[in-house]
């Protein structure tokens, strides 16, 4: 969402945080209006390029936006009776007016005030592209600091390395000493036999012949070598960044992870560390050495014939100007291939995932579209990028070569003494020898110039790969945090917190929850009530006041001390594709056979697992397809049982079962939950009748506490949730006897 989207003329936008047009006031009529909100906390009004009105943000207690007939309009409240219509606007623009109205409110509240880059789309500020997810641009970050990382990673295996590079460097000497076995053959046995002036040296002949075999020998054993050592170190380098991809990823808050879908990360933990091993196998050190080659080789070529060496050099600068110049279109357009590659997955693991609702729904034809245009845009994103590196390169292949067909032209006149005598001359063996070397040139060239395309391809997963292991987790343990034996006391004190930190789920919410009682906290859908839950198991941190457990912030407190002594079962129940046995020991991976029997039996379990095939053997399938709602939730009852949790958190965990089930389950809860604290969210009110206090939310804030009676006697938000649910039964048991 974009807040700074013009200014009026005569303004610049960069001095001001928040610039929105308008189009309607007064009446109101059509006008080119626009708000901005100021550094120095004021809203300024322009009608036509003039200031029409100024508020300071203290004018009012609150800003609001309100949608009216045909448009909405934006006003601020004082003292709940004053109202002040500050503008008007189409409704479509009724999203962004509402933002800037809740940071305002927000600095009302907190006295902070959100930057601008805290909501505008983040772009890079040097090229000014969105930065897409990147939290560096692909395109204008430094590659030589990008790809330093990666060399940071070979250390661990540098001589192993070091020996793939010492083994490449040899086979390349190697390289080189073969055209000079040749240039001997030539002159000294080959051209004299033919001449017949002398007789032919049968002993250096052989001797020859017998280096050059002994050559190949050595290249293949050192060739053998290099390509063992190099995979070595190629595949644990992979290995090592899959695994740190998976462990970072594992630690990052659920702020980070929700931003990225699972299909994302997979495709950084695996095709991206893949391309990196790839490259690193393919090209890490061929770049050294394929560098030295060309130094020592330019050298032996200058030695020879510095006039042919000129000639063989003389098209590279205008190579290697056409490749600096195209070297960021390259780059530009394998990074668009990299996020059509990446949306592919999202849409390919979401569809997987959703086989059943696809099925369900019958849309099969329209996910086989959305995949059709999916991968159709990655097809051609690849066809762009390599039609245009088609294109580049048998022009710069050719340019490339043309100074060797001038080194064969003018080396045959030498040879045949048609050039001047500063020139000298030149045998058919030392012009093989040389044309040899410049083939070598030649090679390394080609190389370096096919760089361009593999490092673009290979940068911007480098710089999806390093940005997943350097982001800095926001829920982090603090230095001096303990590992705290929780008894179960639960504090929330003035807390407050909003995943937008200028709009708050939960505000100044303050409750006290003694050990060993249960609670349930209940309210309208989007209250807050998951989001105390949330803060509870640390999965955030609030925004203002703090959360304690017996007494201790659970800031703290260890997140491992602090989730391995709560048990939780969420409303949205999810199994691993494996056997009923390893899904219920999984919160307790060393418990014995009997623990996890008699966890089953307290969830009611055992007797549907019992009846199954296998027992429990049985494997659930991917999250649990094979079983039944109901059958999963007892299962994940049975895990958070096993846990044997200090706090006890139930998240509609009875939401899938049936009447009767949920009764047998119910009871087995409450044999678990005795001398536990256990706070529940429950849909039907009447499950939590029975619980020692009812945390009542509404609007974000703590409205009631109490027990049901308490609360139904007050006859407040409590008592209307439990007359509007009773009310909705009865007219589903009228509906129900009509239809018998």
């Amino acid at each position: 969402m974009n807040l700074r989207l013009s200014a009026p003329k005569g303004k610049n936008l960069d001095d001001y945080l928040f610039c929105l047009p308008f189009n309607l006031y007064g009446r109101p009529k059509k006008v080119d209006g626009h708000l901005l909100v100021t550094k120095d906390k004021t809203i300024e009004v322009y009608i036509d390029g003039e200031l029409k009105e100024s508020f300071g943000f203290e004018d009012f207690d609150e800003y609001a936006c309100e949608q009216l007939t045909g448009c909405s309009v934006m006003v601020g409240r004082k003292d709940d009776v004053t109202v002040k219509r500050i503008c008007a606007f189409t409704n479509d623009e009724f999203i962004s007016f509402a933002e800037v109205c809740k940071i305002i409110n927000h600095y009302l509240t907190t006295g902070v005030l959100v930057e601008k880059s805290d909501i505008d789309e983040p772009k890079c500020p040097k090229c000014h592209l969105p930065l897409d997810g990147y939290t560096e641009c692909p395109y204008c970050a430094s590659k030589v600091k990008v790809f330093s990382k990666l060399v940071k990673r070979v250390m661990p295996y540098k001589w192993i390395f070091l020996l793939s590079i010492l083994c490449t460097i040899a086979g390349e000497l190697l390289n080189m000493v073969t055209p000079y076995v040749n240039r001997i053959l030539i002159d000294e046995h080959v051209i004299p036999a033919q001449n017949y002036e002398k007789d032919f040296e049968v002993n250096g002949f052989i001797l020859l012949c017998i280096s050059l075999v002994v050559i190949s020998i050595l290249k293949v054993a050192i060739d053998f070598v290099n390509m063992k050592s190099s995979y070595y170190v190629a595949l644990n380098i992979g290995k090592d960044l899959r695994e740190d991809l998976f462990k970072k990823t594992l630690d990052l808050s659920m702020n980070s992870v929700s931003k990225k879908s699972a299909g994302e990360l997979i495709n950084r933990v695996s095709n991206d560390a893949n391309t990196l091993q790839s490259f690193i196998t393919d090209n890490g050190k061929q770049a050294i050495v394929r560098i030295m080659s060309l130094i020592i080789v330019a050298v032996i070529a200058f030695v020879m014939n510095w006039r042919l060496a000129l000639m063989s050099i003389l098209p590279i600068p205008i190579v290697m100007l056409t490749v600096k110049k195209l070297t960021m279109t390259i780059r530009m357009y394998f990074g668009r291939s990299w996020r059509c590659a990446n949306n592919h997955s999202k849409l390919l693991h979401d569809t997987l995932n959703g086989i059943r609702v696809v099925k369900s729904c019958g849309t099969e034809a329209q996910e086989v579209k959305k995949y059709e245009a999916a991968s159709g845009k990655w097809a051609k994103a690849i066809t762009k990028a390599e039609i245009i590196w088609q294109i580049f390169w048998p022009m710069q292949d050719f340019l490339l070569t043309f100074g060797n067909y001038l080194v064969l032209f003018f080396g045959a006149k030498m040879i045949l003494n048609q050039m001047p005598a500063s020139w000298g001359t030149m045998t058919l063996g030392e012009l093989t020898q040389f044309t040899s070397y410049i083939t070598m040139l030649y090679t390394p060239l080609r190389w370096l110039l096919n760089l361009p395309r593999t490092f673009a391809n290979a940068s911007v997963s480098a710089s999806k790969v390093f940005e997943i292991l350097e982001e800095q987790t926001e829920i982090q343990d603090s230095k001096d945090c303990v590992d705290l034996d929780i008894k179960g006391t639960i504090d929330f004190d003035h807390v407050f917190f909003g995943y937008k930190v200028y709009n708050p789920v939960l505000k100044d919410v303050s409750c006290h929850i003694d050990q060993g009682k249960m609670i349930g906290i209940v309210g309208h859908s989007g209250v807050g009530k998951s989001t105390m839950i949330n803060l509870i198991l640390r999965l955030y941190d609030v925004t203002q006041g703090s959360v304690r457990i017996d007494g201790v912030d659970i800031r703290k407190i260890s997140q491992q001390s602090l989730r391995s002594q709560v048990g939780v079962v969420l409303q949205e129940t999810y199994l691993f594709d494996g056997s009923i046995l390893e899904n219920i020991s999984y919160a307790k991976p060393n418990a014995s056979f009997e623990e996890v029997i008699e966890a089953a039996k307290i969830a009611h379990a055992h007797e549907f697992i019992t009846k199954l095939p296998d027992g429990y053997n049985t494997r659930v399938g991917n999250k649990g397809h094979t079983l039944s709602g109901g059958e999963r939730q007892r299962i994940a009852i049975a895990r958070a049982i096993l846990h044997d949790p200090k706090i006890i958190i139930l998240d509609e965990a009875t939401a899938s079962l049936d009447t009767e089930t949920e009764r047998m389950i119910q009871e087995g809860l409450h044999r678990l939950c005795e001398g536990r604290t256990t706070i529940a969210i429950a849909h039907r009110l009447s499950t939590l009748s029975n619980a020692d206090q009812l945390i009542v939310l509404d609007k974000g804030r703590l409205a009631e506490m109490g027990t049901h009676n308490d609360l139904m006697r007050q006859k407040g938000v409590y008592y209307s949730l439990v007359m509007a649910q009773r009310k909705t039964t009865k007219m589903k048991k009228v509906e129900k006897a009509a239809l018998v």
